[in-house]
């Protein structure tokens, strides 16, 4: 299972392209533009933090397991189980037969996806997410949506 913790070495490694010198060398001159913007972008904002995407089978502090979901965004686990994400809304099931619904997630933005880090209407928050690949990437100055993982008071 994967938390949004992550070394300084995996935030750098997030702005490594995906192109070699060589290879953008061949791209038309719109396509190395973009790319040389692209560069120039994440040079000047370097990551600061991440949060992964909550799906089926994320965990929360208090033992609740998000069990099934109403979003069509589905990831392949490294397992090869398919699992969709969570959404705000979505039921958190607890072992005693309760349940929680999220209430935060990643904002109207990103059509209120849940992340580790949401929390629930019962103040319980989702701790980890068995799919490590799909991230929120946090920029240094780069301003968050005001709804994204908005804090709760109560």
């Amino acid at each position: 299972l994967y938390t949004n913790e992550v070394s300084p070495e995996f935030l750098r490694s997030l702005n490594d392209s995906p192109f070699t010198d060589q290879q953008v060398a061949q791209f038309d001159e719109q396509a190395q533009a973009l790319v040389r913007q692209q560069q120039a972008y994440v040079i000047a904002h370097p990551p600061v933090a991440v949060y992964r995407w909550a799906t089926e089978g994320s965990q929360t502090r208090n033992g609740g397991v998000v069990q099934q979901t109403t979003a069509t965004l589905e990831f392949t686990l490294d397992n090869g189980q398919k699992v969709r994400v969570a959404r705000k809304g979505d039921d958190v099931m607890y072992a005693d037969g309760s349940t929680a619904q999220i209430m935060t997630g990643a904002g109207q933005d990103y059509d209120h996806l849940a992340l580790v880090g949401s929390y629930l209407t019962n103040g319980d928050q989702i701790i980890n997410s068995p799919q490590g690949s799909a991230l929120y990437v946090v920029r240094e100055g780069v301003t968050m949506a005001e709804d994204f993982l908005p804090s709760i008071t109560g």
